[in-house]
């Protein structure tokens, strides 16, 4: 009975069965697998973060059942991503952006509130930070997310040259002026690294006052700190310790970290201000030295607390997040103490790019983490931590408001402006001494002729007063322009958020509009019988016409709709309100783009002549039998294949405003320039700078056209005002250029449009674009109408106004090629 039930088992109709229920079972778990929640998290940061978030996502996994798909973000375009995402509705369920992100996107409803979303477990993760330390992830009270990475300020010093030299580490901001003073006067050098000059950090100066800038009061009306007398002596203390010493320069890298480790007067940094993660580096790139430096807080000032700056990232949940209870679970797993110590040990074990990660929760800081820091592994590090465990409990961070996106530059311009000005003062009052501006440093740290730096001090102080009270009124005007309207532009935007993300917008409609055409023309191919013949020809026309429509004509109808309107780029297209032509008129009375259209006209005056006539001459030459022509061919073709990243990589290092730059070293080398001359850091020279790169890069394929136009130039020509005498000037104008006309009009056309539409040279060699706010140069010298066009984007989230100005932009390019274009016929009458 038994055998005869196994055959009937082993049947062909049996063995169908059981692969049957076999299939629908794989593919039940296959789907049962695909439901399970996979969370997409979005991590601005370092590349070498990727492999210890998904380890940590699998360790999530385990516990949860969560995955954790982790996508890494670079410094210098997350934003970008970021807006791209929310205005698509395709957002990430939680990400890691920039400090300021909370506000940014929160403010427009792109984030949840997460003590509205999370009620029942929100204490339990505010509990393990400093209430201190939230205030700036807040808007009216609501929480928009919290720190995921910070970082601060830290002064390290050779404790041997202060040995020698006779000096202390510095508590105050006296005793810091009387240390740099002493080391300058022995021939040693002070570097100022991370903040310098910036205008985001200048808390540090004026929070120890309870003067953060920029605020609502007591009654939650915006007001402006800047006229206070003790705000403007903060800042004028920031901008001695910037822009009066015999600094190497800014921003110098593992070059700083050289002069640190040198010991010999005139090239050692005996005292330098940093990121906490410099100390990492220093261990690592100079060990030779260990023993010899040490670590100290920032001076708190004479007659107020201590108040440090603050900077890094954070977590936030974007309000589109298809798994919200998920990401909130991911952000609690993420700052537990198990896991942060993990990530601070990570961080330390990354080879030649080990760096201190700063845990911002309490757990670290205070007696539970005295264990963790007493372990063997952390013994180099323990220094830092004992400064940084006094820093920890004086950071604050205040609460944004809005317009500061348009207001923060007033102040940030004013800055860049100082220090044009204080390096000038210094120079002048240095070759009134017949000294460099080096030697006048020097001397004051021997305590000669300090009267004369009394009167610069004096005379900072009174163009820093003029200058807040010049863009004052302006700035209170804008915050409480932006405050009182807030309710109108965005309020009932907000409530109807989900609404209007499935709503029709001007997308929609455009899209719909070149359906409509498409199919009308479609129809009418195949009605009318004189299109037939030719419908394989429309065949191949039609994919780059579909491609023109889809990312050039239907983009461009848009943006035509939203330059009369006002939108912001997190919200739903359909959210954008119509203002008929008022960005236009605001773009057109406001100052902004006049000063950046005089720019451009400058830019353009300078750089296509100048241009044209040096292609000319190089072309003619290299059109000859000069000997090494393919040499000289290569040398000038060479900038036609290289990237603009990697060209302004070259030329920031040639101008680089210190004694390591390439032209400062030769300029004083050959006696030209007594100190280094600060061409990308001065509002005087930025643009100038701008100019020498654009003509060299723009000669590549300038040469090549021309060269190829003389080429066509009959030899027969030459040979004839040869035979007439004519010289070779003269037959090169005569004959030779005459001859390329057309290929003249072409370059000027093409170099008058690029002139207009210069932006990535700029963007880069201002050195902002690896930053969270990107700007165009000292003073914003460098902004001509494109970087406005991003201004007005990605800066103050102005797409309406963004929009006109590309239009406007557009309107100046096309007349100024119909001119052109005239002018050139006119000459073919002729």
């Amino acid at each position: 009975m038994n055998q005869r039930h196994v055959l009937e088992f082993r049947s062909p109709c049996h063995r169908f069965l059981i692969q049957l229920v076999s299939l629908i079972a794989m593919c039940s778990a296959s789907a049962s697998s695909q439901a399970a929640v996979t969370l997409r998290f979005w991590a601005v940061g370092s590349l070498d973060d990727v492999p210890l978030f998904r380890r940590l996502a699998d360790r999530f996994e385990k516990q949860t059942g969560v995955k954790v798909d982790v996508t890494s973000l670079a410094w210098g375009n997350f934003q970008f991503k970021y807006f791209t995402s929310m205005a698509a509705g395709i957002p990430p369920d939680a990400g890691i952006t920039n400090l300021a992100g909370p506000f940014d996107y929160g403010s427009v409803g792109g984030l949840l509130a997460l003590n509205e979303a999370f009620p029942g477990q929100y204490k339990a993760l505010t509990d393990r930070f400093d209430p201190k330390l939230l205030d700036g992830f807040k808007i009216g009270g609501e929480l928009y997310g919290i720190p995921s990475d910070i970082t601060t300020l830290i002064l390290y010093y050779r404790t041997d040259i202060f040995a020698r030299v006779g000096v202390s580490p510095p508590k105050t901001w006296s005793e810091l002026n009387d240390t740099i003073a002493r080391l300058e006067g022995k021939g040693y050098q002070f570097y100022f690294g991370w903040t310098n000059g910036a205008q985001w950090a200048v808390s540090m100066y004026t929070l120890p006052y309870g003067l953060p800038g920029q605020h609502l009061d007591s009654r939650g009306k915006p007001t402006v700190d800047w006229m206070d007398p003790r705000y403007q002596r903060g800042i004028v203390e920031a901008l001695k310790l910037w822009y009066m010493h015999d600094s190497p320069g800014k921003d110098l890298g593992g070059r700083a970290m050289g002069m640190f480790a040198e010991d010999a007067p005139g090239k050692a940094v005996a005292m330098m201000a940093d990121t906490d993660q410099a100390a990492t580096q220093i261990h690592i790139t100079k060990p030779e030295i260990d023993g010899k430096w040490a670590m100290a807080a920032w001076p708190k000032p004479d007659d107020a607390p201590l108040a440090n700056v603050l900077g890094g990232t954070s977590y936030v949940i974007f309000r589109q997040s298809k798994h919200p209870k998920e990401a909130f679970q991911w952000i609690q797993f993420m700052n537990t103490p198990e896991v942060q110590r993990e990530i601070i040990l990570d961080h330390l074990d990354r080879g030649d790019n080990s760096n201190f990660q700063m845990s911002p929760i309490l757990a670290i800081w205070d007696d539970r983490g005295k264990d963790f820091w007493a372990r063997p592994e952390l013994a180099t590090h323990r220094p830092l931590y004992d400064v940084l465990k006094h820093v920890v409990p004086t950071f604050r961070t205040i609460p944004g408001i809005h317009g500061t996106a348009a207001t923060a530059p007033m102040e940030a311009n004013l800055l860049d402006s100082m220090d044009t000005y204080i390096v000038e003062q210094l120079n002048d009052e240095a070759t009134k001494k017949g000294v460099s501006r080096s030697q006048l440093v020097r001397a004051w740290g021997q305590g000669k002729w300090l009267d004369i730096r009394r009167l610069v001090e004096d005379r900072i102080a009174d163009k820093l007063r003029a200058g807040y009270a010049e863009i004052t009124p302006k700035a209170l005007a804008k915050l409480n322009e932006e405050t009182n309207h807030y309710q109108e532009k965005y309020g009932n935007i907000i409530g109807n958020l989900d609404r209007l993300e499935h709503s029709a917008n001007a997308l929609t409609y455009a899209k719909a509009a070149v359906g409509i055409l498409l199919i009308l023309g479609l129809l009418s191919l195949m009605i009318n019988p004189k299109f037939r013949p030719f419908a394989y020809s429309y065949v191949f026309v039609a994919a780059p016409v579909l491609l023109a429509l889809v990312f050039v004509y239907i983009p461009a109808v848009v943006a035509l709709y939203l330059s009369f309107t006002e939108y912001h780029p997190v919200m739903p297209l359909a959210s954008a309100r119509w203002v008929g032509f008022q960005n236009y008129f605001d773009i057109l009375t406001s100052g902004d783009l006049p000063n950046s259209l005089k720019r451009t006209v400058v830019y353009a005056l300078v750089t296509v002549p100048i241009g044209i006539l040096l292609s000319l001459l190089f072309a003619y030459l290299l059109s000859g039998q000069t000997k090494g022509s393919r040499f000289w061919r290569f040398l000038y073709f060479s900038p036609i294949v290289t990237s603009t990243v990697a060209i302004a990589l070259i030329f920031s290092q040639l101008f680089l405003g210190s004694k390591q730059g390439w032209l400062n070293i030769a300029a004083m080398s050959l006696g030209v320039a007594k100190d280094p001359v600060p061409f990308l850091t001065n509002e005087h020279l930025f643009l100038p700078s701008l100019m020498v790169v654009a003509i060299w890069q723009g000669l590549a394929f300038t040469i090549l056209v021309f060269l190829a136009g003389f080429q066509q130039v009959p030899q027969e020509l030459h040979e004839a005002a040869s035979v007439d005498g004519a010289s070779p000037g003269r037959r090169f104008w005569s004959v030779a250029v005459p001859g390329i006309r057309p290929q003249v009009f072409f370059i000027s056309v093409l170099g008058a449009i690029g002139a207009f539409q210069v932006f990535e040279t700029i963007y880069l060699l201002a050195n902002k674009s690896g930053g969270a706010e990107a700007r165009f140069g000292p003073s914003d010298a460098g902004q001509t109408v494109v970087p406005l066009l991003y201004h007005f984007g990605f800066e103050t989230y102005e797409m309406g106004k963004s929009a006109a100005t590309a239009y406007i932009l557009f309107a100046i390019v096309l007349m100024l090629t119909v001119i052109q274009l005239r002018l050139y016929r006119k000459g073919d009458v002729a």
